[in-house]
């Protein structure tokens, strides 16, 4: 708990005054966090320390207003709402004027943090589910790709050689900075496995600084991987063929960065909720609403020189997670999204910077069984379970299929048809659940998917621009709102 009332007895107005304070203890434990030998007393570790400070007094203060705010209009509702809008003006302030005025930049962290080019993270939590998918992935690698290294992060506190010895795919590896070579007949593959509480311990980020419970360490392991150019990847986010060539490609080395989308997003019922009108993240960022989807967080292509504003905002994010899910009793704001689902797209919108953004694909097949047949018809198309993802210099080529963590490996076999846009002719909007259903109308708008060669017929994907054309200035206006435009055909 970083913040405490100073009176039990008090009426809400009374305490608005004075409604929380610092704990002294935990002030005390950051102020006498020691980095560790490696980091002396590097730029990076005393910023997280000051931010870190400077972000609880300004929710302490924040919470204060909420409480003054609430108690002035008797808490009804729609005065909850508007004292919530001005806590997210508080919050947007608060990036614009502490965290990137003090930010260091990057050539300064970039020897220490970042000492090779490029390679690929995974995240790996302690399933025998998530051990498969990630191993059938590395074999996968050292046929195609053996020279980009490998960093598999787990996040059980336990020693790297521990880490080692419970996976047989990094065996050997230590955390110091050596790696386990896999051998694939003349082949070697270059694989470090991490864990990141171990790796934070020992250099002084304990989690006064880095807190978290599950999702923000997916934005940990891109933040402290040794790679200046990431690919990450979620353990159920199968490559279907050699990956190294997106770090070449024109649309990265143009942009900095490659996300793609879910299939859900603004025209979605039930599903897609950081995407609809009524999302609080488009009063948190300070942009207008306007058609999109939700960006895809289990596949990231991140330069981190040319988007260094965009992770430190994203881990911003990550550290700070009341408004992804509340585990404050005293949280100041309602929770926006769950987990690090969209965080990507939240921190290019609050920095008013353009992105690009890969269509997702839904992937399919006749019906399979009987039942199937009769309820929706033989010409019906179902869906398989499995999102694929297109190809950067190919829009017409599936590169990743990203699939339920529940399904076995490789599921997406399966599918013979894709299906890229999921409205039917008469709806507005389509039912979330369609990665699980079948349906007839879809069988105009289907083509042909090719999953031996990933190649798409009939339908491809496209690479969608989201672009900043007013307000693109973080100005002290606080009733501007920011205008985002896409070239996207459909959402």
């Amino acid at each position: 708990m970083f913040c405490v009332r100073t009176s039990s007895h008090r009426t809400a107005s009374e305490a608005a005054t004075t409604a929380c304070q610092l704990d002294p203890s935990e002030t005390k434990a950051i102020e006498n966090l020691q980095p560790g030998g490696a980091w002396r007393e590097h730029t990076f570790f005393t910023f997280l320390v000051k931010q870190t400070l400077q972000y609880r007094v300004f929710k302490c203060e924040s919470f204060r207003q909420v409480v003054h705010r609430t108690s002035l209009l008797r808490r009804r509702r729609a005065h909850e709402e508007a004292a919530d809008i001005a806590t997210y003006r508080d919050e947007f302030k608060y990036v614009r004027d502490v965290l990137l005025t003090q930010l260091p930049s990057y050539d300064s962290v970039q020897e220490r943090l970042f000492p090779t080019q490029r390679g690929i993270v995974f995240t790996l939590p302690r399933t025998a589910t998530a051990a498969a998918c990630v191993k059938r992935t590395l074999k996968l690698l050292r046929k195609t790709d053996v020279a980009l290294p490998v960093e598999i992060w787990t996040f059980d506190g336990y020693a790297a050689n521990d880490v080692a010895h419970y996976y047989d795919f990094c065996q050997g590896q230590s955390d110091n900075g050596t790696h386990h070579q896999q051998r694939d007949g003349d082949q070697q593959q270059v694989v470090a496995c991490r864990d990141m509480r171990e790796h934070v311990s020992s250099l002084g980020l304990g989690s006064e600084l880095l807190p978290a419970t599950r999702f923000e360490y997916c934005v940990y392991a891109i933040y402290f991987s040794g790679f200046q150019e990431v690919l990450f990847l979620d353990y159920d986010a199968a490559p279907l063929r050699g990956v190294s060539h997106l770090f070449h490609s024109s649309r990265f080395q143009q942009s900095g960065q490659l996300y793609y989308s879910d299939l859900w997003g603004s025209n979605t019922s039930g599903w897609g909720q950081t995407a609809h009108k009524k999302s609080k993240v488009w009063s948190l960022t300070r942009v207008k609403h306007y058609a999109t989807r939700e960006v895809e967080s289990g596949i990231v292509l991140l330069n981190k020189r040319k988007r260094w504003r965009e992770l430190n905002v994203a881990l911003h994010l990550a550290r700070h997670t009341d408004m992804m899910q509340p585990r404050l009793r005293q949280h100041t704001i309602a929770p926006i999204i769950y987990g690090d689902k969209d965080i990507w797209r939240l921190a290019h919108y609050i920095l008013r910077s353009d992105f690009i953004v890969g269509t997702a694909v839904l992937l399919a097949s006749p019906p399979r069984d009987v039942a199937r047949r009769i309820a929706f018809g033989t010409n019906a198309t179902c869906a398989v379970g499995t999102i694929g993802h297109i190809d950067a210099e190919d829009s017409s080529r599936v590169l990743f299929a990203h699939q339920p963590k529940t399904l076995e490996v490789p599921f997406m076999s399966k599918a013979q048809i894709a299906v890229v846009d999921l409205k039917c002719d008469d709806e507005d909007a389509y039912p979330g659940p369609v990665v699980f259903d079948c349906r007839r109308c879809w069988q105009r708008k289907t083509g042909e998917y090719d999953y031996a060669t990933g190649t798409l017929r009939g339908v491809h994907g496209e690479w969608v621009k989201h672009e900043c054309v007013s307000g693109c200035t973080m100005d002290d206006n606080n009733d501007r709102f920011a205008s985002y435009t896409s070239n996207a055909s459909f959402v």
